[in-house]
């Protein structure tokens, strides 16, 4: 007797290469069978669905699932989505492990998902790569005064607008996680000294990575010796508002801020004010508290703000990189191993 396929569906990206896909899993005891339904809630409800209860005219929009995509949660076991709406998981009675498309899963029902037993990874590490380099890009472009440059061309009137180096300077990062780790890596080229932060960091503990590491304990005074803090750690309860104001006024005079985690760990009010005073040299944000950021909000007007729409992964690096490790999960989930990034 054939033993049973092992059903994947992918929800998103919504374009899958399937034979491609499958090729990259390989062999697993049983045959695959990959699924593609494209299946995405807007912004506003997965950033709602990170703080419960959600609103209900937000829920009326919800997208409902079409009788192929009924059909598809009837059968699969393996699902790969950005989205996994909780109301829908008694449609999906077989479903046993999902992979999550981002590196964030706040927005995904987990006690529903422990309830079941359920398995949840994500992909953390997928896009680290281009985050850094697009971390390194606002740097360059705010240290070396690029905005000014441009600003000469376009009043063709001949002067050199100034700027400084990164060389030599301090980069803080909190959060020594993948994204972390690639953007020490580069700020070794440029020739920073790198300390870091990372949670499960203890007394004593070292990286090659970095110059100096330290656990939460050691924010304080890593915001008062860089030149530029990266914000790379996830959203969770202790990381809520973790840049106040206080942080913020602990940091050096003419400091960079950088954030490329979740719009949560920053006070957004206080940054603006410490760009106002002048105390910070310049922010930048490719995430934000409200996402989309509505028109009136006061960071589009904030001094020396580099802001960008969560756009520091391209699109086609990001799903190279998330479907060779979602490839990867696939093959050890039907070889009954330990899955990569798991989380619940």
């Amino acid at each position: 007797m054939s033993a049973a396929p092992l059903v994947v569906c992918v929800h998103h990206p919504a374009a899958v290469d399937v034979e491609r896909l499958r090729s990259a899993v390989g062999d697993v005891a049983r045959p695959i069978e990959i699924v593609v339904q494209p299946f995405k809630e807007s912004v506003a409800l997965r950033r709602a669905r990170q703080s419960p209860p959600v609103d209900a005219g937000l829920l009326a929009k919800a997208p409902v699932p079409d009788a192929a995509i009924l059909e598809a949660w009837a059968r699969a076991e393996v699902l790969l989505t950005l989205d996994l709406p909780v109301a829908w998981l008694d449609r999906m009675p077989r479903l046993r492990f999902v992979q999550a498309y981002s590196a964030g899963t706040e927005h995904f029902p987990r006690e529903a998902l422990e309830a079941r037993g359920i398995a949840l990874a994500n992909a953390a590490g997928a896009g680290a790569a281009p985050i850094a380099e697009f971390v390194f890009g606002r740097l360059v472009e705010v240290f070396r005064n690029l905005r000014g440059i441009d600003a000469m061309q376009r009043e063709r009137a001949f002067h050199r607008p100034g700027g400084r180096s990164l060389a030599g300077c301090t980069l803080g990062i909190v959060g020594l996680g993948a994204i972390g780790t690639a953007c020490a890596r580069l700020a070794g080229a440029f020739g920073m000294r790198v300390v870091a932060t990372r949670r499960s960091a203890g007394p004593g503990a070292v990286s090659d990575e970095v110059d100096a590491l330290h656990g939460p304990e050691g924010l304080p005074r890593l915001l008062a010796e860089s030149d530029v803090v990266v914000l790379a750690a996830p959203a969770t309860p202790e990381t809520e508002g973790l840049i106040d104001a206080g942080a913020l006024a602990r940091m050096k005079t003419g400091a960079v801020l950088c954030n490329v985690a979740r719009g949560a760990l920053v006070d957004e009010a206080a940054l603006c004010a410490a760009l106002e005073s002048g105390r910070l040299a310049a922010a930048i944000l490719d995430v934000t508290r409200a996402e989309p950021l509505p028109p009136d909000d006061p960071l589009w007007s904030a001094p020396n703000l580099y802001l960008s729409p969560h756009c520091s992964i391209p699109p086609d690096a990001y799903d190279e990189r998330l479907l060779a490790l979602f490839a990867e999960n696939v093959r050890v989930w039907g070889q009954g191993g330990s899955l990569r990034n798991r989380v619940v």
